[in-house]
């Protein structure tokens, strides 16, 4: 599936981007230096670990403005480190998770480029592998019987993990927040179980009437697109319907995907 062979490297230029920069503002890049992931040394918990979350959201928000004709569509994009969404990703498998020891496992954007590898071959990409291949480079710091990968995803239309969309004639506005969970085993890293996350069911009825961009949207007014990228970060509509929906499909999807 074309989609999922560049989930990686959309998961990563994702990171990339916000962490350079682009499109963002002073406050944003002030916002940065004080994400949890800008660090492998950050102190681990102790004790042992039965689950160790690898949250992938990161802190790029997309902005698609969509033309009659595919040429004209407008694109740009903004950081949100701010809105602190890998911390509510590991929030949200703890508390799928009861009883259990549940780690957050950090990483340095550096790390994340390289996949863990010394050395890379873009001619020889695969998302599949990249992503096990990461969890098996992250391991060796954090034990666990188990990891959960949440990381960016695309829905049915052009929508790709975060942001927000305006499509043309209607001029409907969409918020969306499409992720994507695998779980590995700690031993073998062998993919145990893997889900997109959802609000609904994944049934016909529901991907037709409640998914339309194949994935957790919102359709919000027409004002609600921000005029500018620097509109965003600060914009609590966007804000708390980004976390609205990213809690309500981790809760409904992660549960099913840790039991044993």
């Amino acid at each position: 599936m074309i989609k999922a062979m560049q989930a990686f490297a959309m998961i990563v230029a994702a990171h990339l981007l916000s962490a350079s920069g682009v499109g963002a503002q002073a406050a944003s890049k002030t916002s940065t230096a004080k994400s949890s992931n800008a660090s492998s040394t950050t102190p681990a918990e102790s004790g042992p670990c039965q689950i160790g979350v690898i949250p992938i959201a990161g802190d790029l928000f997309m902005i698609n403005k969509y033309g009659p004709l595919k040429f004209l569509d407008k694109y740009s994009r903004t950081a949100v480190t701010a809105w602190a969404l890998d911390d509510l990703v590991a929030s949200r498998v703890r508390a799928a998770a009861p009883g259990s020891s549940v780690r957050r496992v950090t990483y340095t954007r550096e790390e994340l480029k390289s996949g863990g590898r010394r050395e890379q071959n873009p001619f020889f990409y695969r998302a599949e592998t990249d992503i096990a291949d990461f969890v098996r480079f992250l391991a060796p710091r954090l034990r666990c019987e188990r990891y959960v990968v949440v990381h960016r995803h695309g829905g049915t239309h052009r929508e790709y993990g975060i942001g927000i969309s305006q499509y043309p004639y209607d001029r409907s506005v969409h918020l969306y927040a499409i992720m994507y969970i695998r779980v590995y085993d700690g031993g073998s890293f062998a993919l145990i179980k893997e889900a997109q996350a959802l609000m609904t069911d994944d049934t016909y009825i529901d991907r037709l009437l409640r998914n339309p961009l194949g994935g957790p949207t919102r359709e919000l007014d027409q004002a609600m697109f921000p005029e500018k990228p620097a509109d965003v970060v600060n914009n609590p509509v966007l804000r708390d319907g980004v976390r609205a929906m990213l809690t309500a499909s981790l809760d409904k999807t992660l549960p099913p995907l840790l039991r044993h």
